[in-house]
């Protein structure tokens, strides 16, 4: 996992807070917290939306997944326990 994830942490966005080591719902309470806050002092409003993706990987187009991670040069040993992993 370490040799998949050095090669798409640079694909990650900096506000994205799931499945990054270090960060979590903590993090993202905080984030969340200091925002609103900022808001209110500034006399701004402030609009949220959450969306659920927990069933996201269910709906996902493997191929299309994979061929994400052949572009991000993810292959050999690496790629094909992923495969396994989704195909049967």
């Amino acid at each position: 996992m370490t040799r998949i994830r050095s090669k798409i942490r640079p694909e990650i966005a900096e506000s994205q807070f799931g499945y990054v080591p270090g960060k979590g719902t903590r993090n993202a309470i905080f984030t969340l917290s200091m925002l609103m806050e900022r808001a209110v002092e500034v006399q701004h409003d402030i609009y949220l939306c959450f969306i659920d993706y927990s069933k996201a990987f269910d709906m996902v187009k493997h191929s299309a997944l994979f061929g994400i991670l052949d572009q991000l040069n993810i292959n050999g040993k690496d790629l094909t326990i992923l495969r396994n992993l989704y195909w049967d």
